[in-house]
């Protein structure tokens, strides 16, 4: 009788730790807060994004990683700081995104930012001697923020323009 008690004991004991810890283990559903995803910055050369995901497990590591489109132009501008008669100019047009890796509060919470930012205008345009190369434009548009482990995703509302061309 004795060793039944035991076993019913042992038993009894490792359920309880199996309940315990379930929701160590568990975690909700993973998705970014939207009136706490968005742009705090923008200008001409970088756009940051202020994040926080809810829904994660304690301590997990996320990577996540904010997308926005840019369309920019840089031009060749001389020393008097204009455009030469003959002018140089590229415009480039795509999506550029930075990425990191943050870990979850206690709460299951992570918050942060990231900033993306435009090529620099020395590797975009090729520009004469007595020339250099100048960022002149910039549109940031379609910001998204992803969590690759969760696959949790926003999008962040807004076009964000600066600059003008050098005449």
């Amino acid at each position: 009788m004795r060793i039944q008690n035991v076993f019913t004991a042992i038993a009894a004991t490792a359920g309880a730790a199996v309940l315990a810890a379930a929701p160590a283990f568990a975690s909700g559903s993973p998705h970014f807060i939207n009136n706490l995803t968005k742009v705090t910055s923008a200008d001409l050369t970088s756009i940051t994004v202020a994040f926080k995901e809810a829904g994660l497990e304690s301590g997990s590591v996320e990577t996540i990683t904010v997308t926005a489109h840019l369309e920019a132009t840089y031009q060749c501008v001389n020393r008097g700081g204009h455009n030469p008669d003959d002018p140089k100019k590229t415009v480039i047009s795509g999506d550029y995104s930075k990425s990191g890796e943050f870990t979850a509060a206690r709460n299951g919470n992570v918050t942060g930012s990231l900033t993306v930012t435009a090529p620099a205008a020395s590797s975009v345009l090729d520009c004469p001697s007595g020339q250099t190369s100048v960022h002149t434009v910039s549109t940031w548009s379609n910001v998204s923020v992803t969590d690759a482990d969760t696959s949790a995703t926003v999008s962040v509302a807004g076009t964000y323009s600066f600059g003008k061309p050098v005449d």
